[in-house]
């Protein structure tokens, strides 16, 4: 019968560094690590999922919706105290706008909705007042979170650094920012999908030719995208507390127009299809929206952690050189001759009988 042979002790040269410690390492590669080894698309979208999953890009996407939303009414209330106070100054257009109503709507509804009307006009002050407080803690609101979320994914805390009111100022200046691209974005939409095209072929003469419908959706498409190029440039480029390299963010832009021109005609979709029932047309609007901008900030995130995946940034990062984990193999020594309570028994004794000695040659 053989003994069992005990673990080795000895360290593993091949694995040993300068410092003669053996250091932790990497199970072999699975079929994905192969994959990923041989194309640098897929690692790249694999460390992208991996950096908006680790880094909490769904629990940012939905407090950004939360805040969206919130913001939305206030701006409304805005909008409906600016239309009053050009009513005010109108009276002849304000006048008009009654006698439309009392046409298109008779009844008891129709006197109610210019009652409506006549109390935004009367109350456009106290209107501006609280659609502007509520729009400025909302908007700074919305504005924090998107920005800590995109900051999130280049593993920055947008938190850290600076007093309280730079940083409500920091988010004033870019919620300003944010609103003054989308106004320039959903402006050349609307102007590309309201046929200025046809228009500009009217005055130089052109009524038709074969394929005319086709040029006329690809430009008004081309113009969408430049739209929406530019609010993802300000967002993936300029929003995130950190400097990101041009050619990187220049591309997350450019993926980020492409992907946002397929949500806004899959809302539209979206919303006919929810307007088709009762139950739709009431709750319909909301939810669609909720739900669009939803995707809308998972979009703007997941592009966020491709560009700050990038072997560029990357690259720029500052990645500290740790080494692995030494491994630290355990020895089993046995050692002959007297244990440690024997050896110590042994001396208390001695010194016991050498105290009696001491004793009694005193008393002699």
């Amino acid at each position: 019968m053989t003994a069992a042979s005990s673990p080795s002790t000895k360290n593993d040269e091949a694995r040993t560094d300068v410092y003669g410690i053996e250091r932790a390492y990497d199970d072999e590669p699975g079929a994905v690590d192969k994959v990923r080894e041989r194309s640098p698309f897929v690692d790249h979208i694999m460390r992208t999922l991996d950096r908006y999953g680790s880094e909490g890009g769904n629990q940012f996407a939905a407090a950004t919706t939360y805040y969206s939303v919130l913001a939305i009414f206030p701006l409304l209330m805005l909008l409906t105290a600016g239309a009053a106070t050009v009513l005010a100054s109108r009276p002849d257009l304000f006048q008009q706008l009654q006698d439309r109503i009392t046409e298109s709507v008779s009844g008891d509804l129709g006197s109610t909705l210019n009652e409506v009307l006549e109390t935004a006009v009367d109350q456009r002050g106290a209107m501006f007042g609280i659609g502007g407080l509520t729009t400025l803690w909302s908007g700074l609101g919305w504005m924090n979170n998107l920005r800590v979320g995109i900051s999130a994914m280049w593993k920055i805390d947008a938190n850290e650094g600076g007093t309280f009111i730079q940083k409500k100022l920091s988010d004033l200046l870019g919620l300003i920012g944010l609103l003054v691209a989308l106004v320039i974005a959903f402006g050349v939409t609307a102007a590309g999908s309201s046929g200025l095209t046809q228009k500009v072929f009217d005055w130089v003469g052109i009524e038709s030719f074969p394929g005319m419908n086709i040029v006329i959706f690809l430009v008004g498409l081309v113009v969408g995208l430049i739209a929406n190029f530019l609010v993802f440039g300000w967002l993936i480029v300029i929003l995130p507390r950190t400097k990101v390299p041009k050619k990187s963010g220049l591309m997350g832009a450019l993926i980020g127009a492409v992907a946002f021109e397929v949500l806004k005609q899959l809302s539209t979709v979206i919303m006919s299809s929810a307007a088709g029932n009762p139950a739709g047309a009431v709750f319909g609007p909301v939810i669609v929206l909720m739900v669009v901008m939803y995707l809308v900030w998972r979009v703007v995130l997941y592009v966020s952690a491709w560009t700050a995946t990038t072997e560029e940034s990357l690259v720029n990062a500052e990645d500290v050189d740790v080494p692995a984990p030494a491994i630290i193999r355990v020895r089993n020594e046995m050692k002959s001759g007297p244990s440690t309570g024997t050896t110590l028994g042994i001396g208390a004794a001695l010194g016991a009988v050498g105290a009696g000695l001491v004793a009694l040659l005193r008393r002699k």
